[in-house]
């Protein structure tokens, strides 16, 4: 499916590391800020920079959101999102 290529190849970019690389496990990614994640990447392989729809197509092919176990605790920095299938 071309949503599948379309992640593998965002994921896989060494361009887009800095919003999107694969975890050490190398079975989950991880998005680092959003905001940015929508203005910068997902223009590039989408007609959208919608987060929320990126989101949705995801778990359409399996891929869920890792829950954060630092939820709660206060964080500095931008928000992180994993996500593994």
């Amino acid at each position: 499916p071309a949503f599948v290529l379309k992640l593998w190849n965002m994921v896989n970019d060494p361009k887009n590391s800095a919003h999107i690389n694969w975890m050490p496990d190398g079975l989950s990614f991880q998005v680092v800020g959003r905001e940015q994640f929508e203005k910068t990447v997902l223009p590039k392989y989408f007609k959208h920079s919608n987060f929320s729809s990126f989101v949705r197509q995801l778990n359409m092919y399996g891929w869920h959101k890792v829950q954060d176990v630092t939820a709660g605790a206060m964080q500095s920095g931008e928000e992180t999102w994993q996500f593994k299938s």
